[in-house]
């Protein structure tokens, strides 16, 4: 049976970069297309999107507003977003990633470039998970933390950064992560038992 193919929204008020964007991906990818933000919310909310290119700049909402719009919303907030835009400075790129893009691609579009990085971010795709799953995977991050096993740290952290349960609780699974990279076990713990009782009430 042939796998589904991911669906790929793209959001631009030029045309053209739409029909590029359409024409490098179709092959590949279900593409829906969507000149503003309007059209794009109304796709966002009949079909599933597994990941989104975004202009920077377009009349009535800009790619950073729309992008601050579905990084607060429960229900996108964890589909992945590239920022496509013919201002690649550097400032540019980091504030971007600061406000929750994956990545970023300038203008003109390089196929091959745009093709990779796609193919990347959504080889590490997250997944929706339970409570009852989440609960679990804190518990043996605090297990291991207790005991101090960095492969086993290094694991369940790879595992925690590929689910998703809800905007404010990813937030502080992503702190968790945080301090557990860098070793800091006992702060991860207090964390992980405050997310814990939390999620328990």
């Amino acid at each position: 049976m042939q796998e589904k193919k991911k669906t790929i929204l793209a959001i631009d008020d030029n045309i053209a970069t739409l029909t590029t964007i359409s024409s490098i991906l179709e092959r590949s990818y279900e593409v829906s297309l969507a000149r503003n933000a309007e059209i794009a919310k109304t796709i966002l909310n009949t079909a599933k999107v597994d990941l989104i290119l975004l202009d920077m700049e377009m009349p009535d909402v800009s790619g950073m507003e729309f992008l601050s719009i579905i990084r607060n919303d429960n229900s996108f907030y964890h589909i992945p977003i590239i920022i496509v835009s013919s201002h690649g400075t550097t400032d540019v790129i980091i504030d971007a990633k600061k406000e929750g893009a994956a990545d970023f691609v300038v203008k003109p579009i390089s196929p091959q470039i745009l093709l990779e990085k796609i193919r990347l971010i959504l080889k590490t795709e997250r997944r929706k998970i339970s409570k009852t799953g989440l609960l679990r995977k804190l518990q043996l991050l605090e297990n291991s933390c207790a005991i101090g096993k960095g492969g086993q740290i290094k694991k369940e952290i790879e595992d925690l950064e590929h689910i998703y349960f809800d905007f404010k609780t990813d937030l502080e699974i992503t702190e968790i992560c945080r301090l557990a990279k860098e070793m800091e076990y006992n702060l991860a713990r207090g964390k992980i038992k405050q997310l814990l009782n939390n999620l328990s009430e």
